[in-house]
């Protein structure tokens, strides 16, 4: 499965709802859902950190609300990982 690859070993999340996910825990619910259509996104932002570390950060339109959502991934011997991920949904005030 490609989320091996692309999620460090150390991997968190803390989820649109609060929730903290693990690595394990993240790729075994996506694996149990099915296929699903790309939601539309924009915003997209790419910020180096620190050599071979970066944030990226966009926003989903989806069906229930828009969320924000920030990554940080790091390049490690030319392999590309995150390392963590959040999403917040947006309220109408904020946007």
């Amino acid at each position: 499965m490609r989320m091996r690859e692309l999620l460090h070993p150390d991997f968190v999340e803390i989820g649109r709802s609060g929730r903290r996910w693990t690595r394990d825990e993240i790729i075994a619910t996506l694996a149990a859902e099915g296929d699903r259509d790309a939601p539309a996104t924009d915003e997209w932002r790419f910020i180096e950190l620190a050599p071979g570390l970066g944030l990226v950060t966009y926003v989903i339109h989806g069906a229930s609300g828009d969320s924000r959502h920030s990554s940080i991934w790091r390049v490690d011997e030319g392999r590309l990982q995150m390392r963590f991920h959040q999403g917040t949904f947006v309220s109408e005030r904020a946007q």
